[in-house]
């Protein structure tokens, strides 16, 4: 095959130069393209932990429950309200992921490193704003618009005269969340303090005391601040589970679901 006089190959010297200026240019992109990737990644943090926080509040508006519980039924759907003894209280809820490291700050707060297996007062997202199903139980769930139907035979008043006050118009009607929650940005869990939504003064529940070192002990505990953290970019979390007033500590993200203002 011929070619043509006005066609002719690529140098090698013509080839180095294209990648030459290709290398300088991907030299000078590269640290605003990572700039434009870490700015991302931080965006969908705060907006995850906004969006978990929001779905935590129009739970507690829904069920009329100011925590969140091991068993929503107390094994009467239509009838009887759940227990509200601390023991019953879900103390973190947490994402799939990692299980982020602490930072020197927190070193003694074992509190957001806890996982399922280490108790049933650990419960995930899922089981409590996707599905109805506290601890993997179905039989545990909270009142649903169509147990309050059945056991109101009508009268959706019934309950507040004969289950002490029990508000019967209150129900499940999640999902809270669209869908599963995923792993933070940078691959750890999402996890809320939940256990101190409403909490009693003078009680505090067994078994968060005893993982946190923030100083509060039974006989003074207050009402503390609830929210929603991702451990950010470090990879570390730097803020204490347990605050009058919360601030994020060194590179989290965190939402406040509620500020339990005394």
């Amino acid at each position: 095959m011929t070619r043509r006089g006005n066609e002719r190959g690529v140098t090698l010297v013509e080839a180095t130069v294209v990648l030459s200026v290709a290398a300088v240019l991907a030299s000078i992109l590269a640290p605003s393209v990572g700039s434009y990737l870490d700015q991302a990644r931080q965006s969908r943090a705060r907006e995850d932990v906004r969006v978990i926080g929001d779905a935590i509040n129009t739970f507690i508006d829904d069920t009329g429950e100011h925590m969140f519980l091991r068993n929503g039924s107390n094994g009467a759907l239509d009838r009887n309200p759940p227990t509200r003894a601390d023991a019953q209280r879900v103390e973190l809820l947490i994402s799939d992921g990692d299980v982020p490291s602490l930072g020197n700050s927190v070193l003694g707060e074992t509190y957001w490193t806890q996982t399922i297996a280490s108790g049933l007062w650990v419960d995930t997202f899922s089981n409590h704003l996707i599905e109805n199903n506290p601890g993997e139980t179905l039989a545990k769930r909270y009142r649903n618009p169509t147990d309050i139907t059945v056991a109101a035979i009508g009268n959706i008043d019934f309950a507040r005269g004969e289950s002490s006050g029990f508000n019967a118009p209150h129900a499940w009607r999640g999902a809270y969340l669209r869908g599963p929650v995923e792993t933070d940005p940078w691959g750890n869990r999402y996890a809320v303090n939940v256990a101190f939504l409403d909490p009693r003064l003078d009680a505090a529940p067994v078994a968060v005391n005893g993982v946190i070192t923030a100083g509060f002990g039974t006989a003074t505990y207050p009402r503390l601040d609830v929210f929603a953290i991702s451990a950010g970019p470090d990879e570390e979390i730097d803020t204490k589970s347990a605050q009058d007033g919360a601030v994020a500590g060194d590179d989290d993200f965190i939402y406040v679901v509620s500020s339990n203002a005394k």
